[in-house]
């Protein structure tokens, strides 16, 4: 069975995906995880878990086929970010990467959230994301597309 391919588009203010032709749209985006998940901009193990519960909560709503193997496709410029921060620039990333950059992240949050400024902390909530998405849409890889 070959994987299904969709898009998807995080936002400050809603969720996007494209679905076998469907859209789905869920009006809350990282601006909601942010307000949940981090108490005066800062971000710790207990803002990682609270983002983990919100994201959570987000992608059930959808109900979607778990069965389906999924691979997402998003033209974020986050998403360009991450893939520099964590996966040397590159522009595709499968589940033992992202797995693997992940607990990296945790073992090192300090390290990385000193590297981007306070008002960028929204890159390691939509890290928080992906790695979410990938567990509960079964996504096997993500791919950044730049546009045109």
């Amino acid at each position: 069975m070959s994987a299904l391919a969709f898009e998807f588009s995080l936002s400050a203010d809603r969720l996007l995906l494209h679905i076998d032709g469907q859209n789905f749209e869920i009006s809350k985006g990282l601006s909601h995880i942010a307000a949940q998940s981090l108490k005066q901009q800062h971000l710790n193990a207990l803002a990682i878990e609270h983002a983990i519960d919100v994201i959570e909560q987000m992608l059930e709503q959808l109900h979607l086929d778990y069965a389906v193997q999924r691979i997402g496709v998003s033209h974020d410029l986050v998403l360009k970010q991450i893939f520099h921060l964590f996966f040397q620039d590159q522009h595709k990333i499968d589940r033992l990467m992202l797995e693997h950059a992940f607990n990296e992240f945790i073992e090192r949050t300090e390290y990385y959230v000193r590297k981007v400024d306070t008002d960028q902390l929204s890159i390691f909530l939509y890290f928080i994301f992906i790695r979410e998405m990938m567990h509960h849409l079964n996504v096997i890889d993500i791919e950044y597309i730049e546009t045109s």
